[in-house]
């Protein structure tokens, strides 16, 4: 699988309390175009997924080849306080959610149905709102590392 180039994206809810949560998910894909969803695999054994399960809503933000800094931090033990603390965050009041208002894009969404398949839970999220910048250079992961796209068009 480690051949399988996928996008990296940073899942981010937060919980009752404000308190906020993130998680790098390189399973993150389309699901259908009308209604917008999205399908994201989440560890049952990740820090977000009690918050994300109670909460049914999340932002998940498309990763820019530039933004590893991100990837270090939340790939880190760090606490969840300092691993934000490495990038300018937005909330959104609408959504009460953090957002990178920095990221290649960015999807808004409400859990439509979640399936259990082994270690992890298949998200199924509606998209509410979505954003993009002009540039497109997403953060590629691909052979256990970061990479970025060819700057040529095949």
């Amino acid at each position: 699988m480690r051949r399988l180039a996928a996008t990296v994206t940073l899942v981010t809810t937060s919980d009752a309390q404000g308190q906020r949560y993130g998680m790098l998910a390189t399973s993150v894909t389309s699901v259908t175009m009308e209604p917008p969803m999205l399908l994201v695999c989440v560890s049952r054994s990740a820090h977000l997924h009690p918050a994300l399960m109670a909460r049914k809503r999340m932002c998940i933000n498309v990763l820019r080849d530039e933004q590893a800094e991100l990837v270090r931090a939340f790939s880190s033990s760090l606490p969840y306080e300092e691993r934000f603390a490495v990038a300018d965050w937005d909330h959104h009041a609408d959504f009460q959610l953090p957002y990178l208002p920095h990221a290649q894009a960015l999807f808004f969404c409400d859990i439509a149905q979640v399936i259990e398949a082994g270690t992890h839970s298949v998200v199924i999220a509606r998209v509410l709102e979505s954003r993009a910048i002009d540039a497109v250079r997403p953060m590629v992961y691909v052979d256990g590392g970061m990479s970025q796209l060819a700057a040529e068009a095949v």
